[in-house]
């Protein structure tokens, strides 16, 4: 009977192995998915930056050019109104 226990506990002993070197396989996904999603944020949050900085040299641009921010943004809008307008009248 004792020889029948050896192998029972040899086996739950394999097994127990077996998930554990699994359960750091996981664990080693999740800090890999944890420093992608880290460094991906980073990168947002220089993207945003960047572009904070490109919009505020627009409108000091703008500004010193006596330009209306507003007044350029719109004239792609007119132009497109025209071009109905145009296009109906035919």
């Amino acid at each position: 009977m004792i020889p029948t226990y050896g192998r029972v506990l040899s086996a739950i002993e394999k097994a127990l192995q077996e998930l554990m070197e699994e359960y750091r396989g996981v664990g080693k996904s999740l800090r890999d998915l944890v420093e992608g999603q880290e460094k991906n944020t980073a990168q947002l949050e220089r993207i945003g930056a960047a572009m904070e900085r490109r919009w505020s040299s627009e409108e000091e641009s703008g500004k010193e050019n006596g330009d209306d921010v507003e007044g350029s943004e719109n004239s792609p809008g007119e132009s497109q109104e025209g071009g109905t307008l145009s296009s109906t009248s035919c």
